[in-house]
């Protein structure tokens, strides 16, 4: 797996670290406490995660 690099934060912009959480590895802003911004470990934002979830949504064919 290649590493990611310049992953830059989805609320400044800004560049973000690897952090290890109670919950594993993730990226987290620079400038925290000032930005809470974070993606998974790898290098999806919140959004990203939930547009993902959406577009599976709308390509399942539900059967009545």
């Amino acid at each position: 797996m290649t590493p990611i690099e310049n992953v830059k934060c989805p609320n400044c912009d800004g560049p973000m670290i690897s952090r290890k959480g109670k919950f594993g590895v993730f990226w987290g802003c620079k400038s925290y406490p000032q930005c809470l911004g974070t993606r998974d470990s790898q290098g999806r934002s919140k959004e990203d995660r939930e547009n993902e979830r959406s577009d599976k949504n709308d390509k399942v064919r539900r059967y009545e």
